[in-house]
């Protein structure tokens, strides 16, 4: 008997409904294949190490099952490369059972995410805190600045695009002080 893991990162977008309906295709398309499902559970929304199909985010799924013969592992990885709902993916061999997990609610990534479950919004439904999302944006442009200006300060020219977005950020915030001014004259 041979032990596998699936992870596969949908897109975050997707409602809760249309995530089950792909987790169900997908154990489906698998249960064809006369294997034993293990494990089939949401691990939840987390950020991306890098932006996948232009999206910062991602909802993990693992998948562990087991199987006697190998010979259909192609086939399935064609059928998740041809899902349009399933960003990427992984499969790996297990060398030993993996436990059987009971269904736990999914975990949001506390420190990555922007999401934040408000009380009048029922469990399951979520809202961005477009605070928290400023705060971020607002903490990568100190970043690039910073790194602009260390670059400036060796004269290495390493990230053009770092330069070019200082440049930009400067001319905004010009308008910025000019609009204010003009505001406080009238």
């Amino acid at each position: 008997m041979r032990y596998y893991e699936l992870l596969y990162i949908v897109n975050p977008n997707f409602e809760d409904d249309k995530v089950n309906n792909i987790i169900d295709e997908i154990g489906n398309e698998i249960n064809k294949f006369k294997v034993s499902i293990i494990n089939h559970n949401i691990w939840g929304k987390k950020r991306l190490a890098y932006p996948i199909k232009n999206n910062k985010y991602g909802i993990y799924i693992l998948l562990q099952f087991s199987a006697e013969k190998f010979d259909f592992l192609i086939e399935f990885e064609r059928f998740l490369i041809l899902n349009k709902s399933v960003i990427r993916h992984q499969l790996v061999r297990l060398d030993e059972e993996p436990a059987k997990v009971e269904d736990v609610e999914p975990v949001v990534d506390e420190a990555d995410s922007t999401e934040k479950e408000s009380p009048e919004t029922p469990k399951g439904d979520s809202k961005i805190d477009s605070e928290k999302v400023d705060k971020v944006e607002e903490a990568e442009k100190k970043e690039k600045t910073e790194e602009t200006a260390k670059t400036e300060e060796t004269g290495d020219v390493k990230d053009v695009e770092n330069v070019d977005d200082s440049a930009t950020e400067k001319a905004e915030d010009e308008k910025e002080i000019e609009a204010e001014k003009k505001e406080e004259d009238e």
